[in-house]
C-alpha cells in the first residue's frame, strides 16, 4: 500500500489527514495567490466556471506556459487536479510537489498512458474536477497544437461535462525553453460545458477525434475573444520590476 492510500484509508486517521491536507492546500493556494496575482494579473474574464459543487467534471486548457495549473486554479474555487507527462512529473527536484498536490503523470504512450489515463478516469468518477490539457503538451509559439484524442475517449467513459478553458498572456510569463518566468497579463475564460454525445457511424475513435476536435474549437473561439478585448487599466502588472530587472529605466 503507498503512503498516499494509507493515510487516506478510512477511519480516524485518514479523516484528520484529509482535513489538515485540505486545510493545508487552501493556505498554499492563497499563498501563490499573493505572489502570482500582482506579477501575472491574473484575472477571469466572463462568467465563471460552470463547476459543480460536487462531481466529476474536466476542465480542459489551451496550453502554453509552465504555470498554467496555476493560473487555472487561482480563478476556481474547487481544489483542480492536474494531469501532466510523466517527463515532468518525473523530475527529481519537484516530483515531491507534484506527488503532494495530486497531480497524475501520463506517460508517452503504450501501457504508461494507458495507466495515467485509467487514473484520471478514477478520479473523475470518484468525483473530483480534474484539468487535463487537450493538446497533450505545450504549444511552443502560442497556437494551439492538435487535440489529442483521449480527452474524448475519457468524456466518454466518465459522461462528465468538458469545461473548455482560454487563457490568453499565459505564453509571455513562462514559456516553453525560457529560463525563467517574467511579468504579463494573464486572463482566463470558461466556456460552456459540453458533454460527449458523438455518433459513431465511421466508429468510436473518429468520434472521440471529432470530439477532442471540438472542445478545442470551444478554446480556440475563448481565446480569439479574450485577444480582442479592449485593454482594460487592471491589466498593467503591479510589480513587474520583479521580474524584468532588464527593462528600461524610463529616463
Amino acid at each position: 500500500m503507498s503512503v498516499s492510500a494509507w493515510l487516506n484509508r478510512p477511519g480516524l486517521l485518514g479523516f484528520f489527514w484529509r482535513l489538515a491536507y485540505g486545510l493545508g492546500y487552501e493556505a498554499f493556494k492563497s499563498m501563490v495567490g499573493f505572489v502570482f496575482r500582482p506579477i501575472w494579473g491574473v484575472r477571469r474574464v466572463g462568467p465563471p466556471a460552470a463547476l459543480p459543487r460536487q462531481g466529476g467534471v474536466i476542465l480542459c486548457p489551451n496550453h502554453t506556459s509552465y504555470l498554467d495549473p496555476a493560473f487555472v486554479q487561482l480563478v476556481v474555487r474547487r481544489r483542480l487536479v492536474f494531469v501532466m507527462t510523466a517527463r515532468f512529473y518525473d523530475q527529481p527536484r519537484t516530483r515531491w510537489f507534484y506527488k503532494l498536490v495530486g497531480a497524475v503523470p501520463i506517460g508517452t504512450g503504450g501501457r504508461a498512458a494507458r495507466k495515467g489515463i485509467r487514473k484520471a478516469m478514477a478520479l473523475v468518477k470518484r468525483g473530483h474536477a480534474v484539468v487535463i490539457f487537450p493538446e497533450g503538451r505545450l504549444s511552443q509559439d502560442g497556437h494551439l497544437n492538435s487535440a489529442q484524442r483521449g480527452i474524448g475517449s475519457i468524456a466518454r467513459r466518465t459522461g462528465a461535462p468538458v469545461i473548455p478553458v482560454a487563457l490568453a498572456g499565459a505564453i509571455h510569463a513562462w514559456p516553453k525553453g525560457a529560463p525563467k518566468p517574467a511579468a504579463a497579463r494573464v486572463r482566463v475564460a470558461f466556456g460552456k460545458p459540453m458533454r460527449y454525445d458523438e455518433p459513431e457511424p465511421n466508429g468510436r475513435k473518429p468520434a472521440e477525434q471529432a470530439f477532442a476536435d471540438q472542445v478545442l474549437r470551444a478554446i480556440a473561439h475563448g481565446k480569439a475573444e479574450l485577444q480582442a478585448r479592449a485593454p482594460d487599466p487592471r491589466d498593467v502588472p503591479v510589480r513587474a520590476a520583479l521580474l524584468q530587472t532588464d527593462a528600461p529605466s524610463g529616463r
